[in-house]
């Protein structure tokens, strides 16, 4: 072969080396797409206000949940769901975790680090001169609950709800406090901060101006959320550790400060 006609060959491998460096020099500088967040499928409960509040999806257990989760590198697609659906919903697989919870539920799930404590009272109207002093008191009263109550707040109350001639749980709280105002049951139980911020939501209905007192009968109850996957359980507790540490879980108590109130 003539030297002349290595020249076109010569030519063609030197573009091709060319381009491909030039093709190798774009692909550096152009910046790598982090890949997306997996998306977890999360039972949140009804609306519980200040802890889920309403259609806006916030409140203090979802903004936990949600950076909690986000600082882990997930995202949160919550689901509004009656507690006892959620709760057969996560044992038939068809969620990835359930907030709102502890290991009073049983079942072979996973639990994550306590990410907050309700206070739960009986609650009566001060006019009744009820006088509770302890679980066993209840007895006397008919009383309503909240969805669960039985498997959460302890053996002690599970065993007299099991027994109790009166008791009844709602999946809604606010029914709670329409219930006792218009005097159609005696005790109800639930979370302090949950029946004071509901009063805003039946008062023009209802007289909720009528006092009541919060019976002191309960230990304050730790929160946990509940995984079908002890990896992703892992990480919710990491993240749950970094927004701890970083100042986004100070932030958020702060932001509700005004319904923490007594």
């Amino acid at each position: 072969m003539r030297d002349s006609d290595t020249f076109p060959c010569r030519r063609r491998t030197l573009a091709r080396a060319l381009l491909c460096a030039a093709m190798l020099s774009m692909s550096c500088a152009m910046p790598v797409q982090a890949a997306p967040a997996r998306e977890v499928l999360v039972g949140i409960g009804l609306t519980k206000p200040p802890y889920v509040m309403g259609a806006e999806q916030t409140g203090i257990e979802y903004d936990i949940a949600d950076k909690a989760l986000e600082a882990a590198g997930y995202h949160m697609v919550a689901l509004r769901l009656p507690p006892a659906r959620a709760l057969a919903m996560l044992r038939a697989g068809k969620l990835d975790a359930m907030l709102t919870v502890d290991e009073g539920i049983g079942g072979s799930a996973y639990f994550s680090d306590t990410y907050m404590y309700y206070q739960n009272v009986a609650t009566t109207l001060a006019g009744r001169n009820i006088r509770l002093r302890s679980i066993e008191d209840l007895l006397s009263y008919s009383v309503a609950s909240f969805q669960n109550a039985s498997l959460i707040l302890g053996q002690q109350f599970k065993a007299l709800a099991s027994r109790h001639g009166d008791y009844k749980e709602h999946p809604q709280q606010i029914t709670q406090n329409r219930l006792l105002y218009a005097g159609r049951v005696d005790v109800v139980i639930g979370d302090r901060l949950i029946f004071r911020y509901l009063n805003r939501e039946v008062e023009a209905t209802i007289d909720t101006t009528k006092p009541v007192v919060h019976h002191a009968i309960f230990p304050p109850s730790a929160r946990k959320a509940v995984f079908r996957d002890a990896a992703l359980r892992d990480a919710f507790n990491r993240g749950l550790r970094t927004i701890r540490q970083n100042g986004t879980y100070a932030a958020i108590m702060k932001k509700y400060r005004e319904h923490m109130e007594p």
